[in-house]
C-alpha cells in the first residue's frame, strides 16, 4: 500500500504498539511463546464509581488500572483522567509504560490508570470525591513495591495528594503507593521545572546530532502538561526562538518568536496562556514552520494527516504513542529525524524513580541531585539508543524497542526458567 493510500486508515495506539513490539521481536530473535508472555497484561481491573453529584443525583463513571508486567521491579502506572477512553487504550498505554521504563533501564515495570469522565464538567468537590473513591477501588491492587500510580493527563500534583491521603486511610501502616505528590508530602521539588529542562537538554542535544545549531533554532512545543514553559525557557535561553507553544489550556503561535520570560510572568499571574497578547492564537502546533517540533498529546494525534503537515526536521515525541506507525514512515521519508517516545519521554520515569527511592529510604528530596539524575539518565538512553540506531542501521524507534524488550526478555527467561 502506498503511503497516499494509507493516509485514510486509523492506526490505535493499541495497533501500534503491537506493530512495533512485533517488528523489534522479529530482529532480535524472541520466541513465540516469550511474545506471547511478553505480550499479555499480568492483571487488568475495570471498576463502577458512584458518584453523587451536588444536584443530588447518583452517575456511575468507569475506571481502570491494568498491569502489564512487573518482571523488572514494581509496577509504575499513570492516571489518566479523560473522557472517551476505554480499556484498549489503557492496556496499550500500559505496555508502553513497560517498554519506555526498560528503555531508560529503570528498575520498573508497566502499568496504567484511567477514570473516564470529563473533569470540567464535575465541581471541585465531586472530582476530589470521584478521584478519592477511584483510589479506594483500586488501593488493594497498589504498594509501595508492587504498583505505583503517578500522574498522567488531568492528574496533576493536587489529584495525586488526594489519592495519597485516601491510600494512607486505607493503608495506614504504608508508604503511600503515590508518586508525583508535592515536595512537602514526599515528592519531587520543581519536578515539572526538571522534566522540562531535561527535555529542553535532550532536544538540543539531538538537534546537534542532527547539525542543527541552537542560535535561531525555530522551536514549536506541545505538551500535556505545565512542563512545556520550562521546555521553552531553557531552549530560549540557549539562543532558540519558540514560534509556538501550548499546554491544556490553549495554544500560541508567532512567526518571529514568542519572548518566552514576558509569557512567563503573565502565566505566573493569569494561570494560563490563554488570553497572552504579545502572540496569536494557534490551531495547530504541528503544521507551524520550525525546525524541531516537541509534541506531547493524546495517541496518535500525529497520524498520517498531521504528518503531511510538518515541517520539522527534527521531531521529538514527548508523550506516548503519539506518532502512528504509518506517519513516521511519512515522516522519514521527508527527511525529518524522529525521536521516539521511548526516549524523549523517559524524563518523568526518571523523576518517578528518584522519588521512589527517596520514599522508601524516608529520605528528604534535593532538586538539584534529582535534576542531575534525571538529565545523566536522560542522556544516558539516548546515547545508548543512538549508537545502537547507528551500529545496526535502523531508526531511534526501532533501537529503543529492541533494547527494551531485551531486558524485559532476559529477566522474564531467569524467572521461568
Amino acid at each position: 500500500m502506498g503511503l497516499s493510500a494509507a493516509v485514510g486508515i486509523r492506526e490505535s495506539s493499541s495497533s501500534s504498539v503491537r506493530r512495533y513490539f512485533e517488528m523489534a521481536a522479529d530482529r532480535v530473535g524472541i520466541h513465540p511463546e516469550m511474545r506471547r508472555l511478553l505480550s499479555a497484561p499480568f492483571r487488568e481491573l475495570t471498576v463502577e464509581i458512584a458518584l453523587r453529584r451536588d444536584d443530588q443525583r447518583l452517575q456511575l463513571f468507569r475506571g481502570y488500572r491494568v498491569q502489564h508486567n512487573g518482571v523488572r521491579g514494581p509496577l509504575l502506572g499513570p492516571v489518566r483522567i479523560q473522557s472517551g477512553l476505554d480499556l484498549e487504550q489503557v492496556r496499550s498505554a500500559a505496555e508502553s509504560m513497560t517498554w519506555r521504563c526498560a528503555a531508560a533501564n529503570v528498575p520498573f515495570g508497566g502499568a496504567a490508570g484511567a477514570i473516564v469522565c470529563d473533569s470540567t464538567q464535575l465541581s471541585r468537590k465531586e472530582f476530589e470525591s470521584l478521584v478519592r473513591k477511584y483510589t479506594g477501588r483500586i488501593h488493594h491492587l497498589l504498594g509501595i513495591y508492587q504498583d505505583l500510580c503517578a500522574p498522567g493527563p488531568n492528574a496533576d500534583e493536587e489529584v495525586m495528594m488526594w489519592m495519597r491521603d485516601e491510600y494512607s486511610s486505607l493503608e495506614k501502616d504504608a508508604v503511600p503507593a503515590v508518586l508525583g505528590k508535592p515536595d512537602q508530602a514526599g515528592g519531587v521539588r520543581d519536578r515539572d521545572a526538571i522534566i522540562g529542562r531535561t527535555l529542553s537538554a535532550l532536544a538540543l542535544r539531538c538537534a546537534s546530532e542532527t547539525e542543527l545549531a541552537p542560535s535561531g533554532l525555530r522551536v514549536a512545543i506541545r505538551s500535556l502538561d505545565q512542563s512545556a514553559l520550562h521546555t521553552a525557557q531553557a531552549m530560549f535561553n540557549a539562543g532558540c526562538m519558540i514560534v509556538g507553544i501550548s499546554d491544556v489550556h490553549g495554544a500560541l503561535r508567532c512567526s518571529t518568536g514568542i519572548d518566552i520570560h514576558e509569557l512567563a510572568g503573565y502565566v505566573r499571574s493569569a494561570g494560563t496562556l490563554v488570553g497572552y497578547e504579545g502572540a496569536a492564537e494557534a490551531a495547530e502546533i504541528h503544521s507551524l514552520d520550525c525546525d524541531l517540533l516537541i509534541i506531547a498529546a493524546p495517541e496518535g494525534t500525529l497520524n498520517p494527516a498531521a504528518a503531511s503537515q510538518v515541517g520539522a526536521k527534527l521531531v521529538m515525541e514527548s508523550s506516548e504513542l503519539v506518532i502512528t506507525p504509518i506517519a513516521e514512515r511519512i515522516l522519514a521519508n521527508r527527511g525529518a529525524t524522529v525521536v521516539p517516545d521511548l526516549v524523549s519521554a523517559a524524563g518523568p520515569v526518571i523523576a518517578a524513580y528518584a522519588e521512589w527511592s527517596n520514599n522508601v529510604q524516608h529520605a528528604a528530596s534535593d532538586a538539584e541531585r534529582v535534576e542531575h539524575e534525571v538529565q545523566t539518565s536522560m542522556m544516558r538512553t539516548y546515547t545508548q539508543v543512538l549508537d545502537r540506531s547507528r551500529r545496526e542501521n535502523v531508526s531511534l524507534r526501532m533501537a529503543a524497542y529492541c533494547s527494551a524488550i531485551e531486558r524485559v526478555a532476559r529477566c522474564e527467561r531467569l524467572r521461568v526458567a
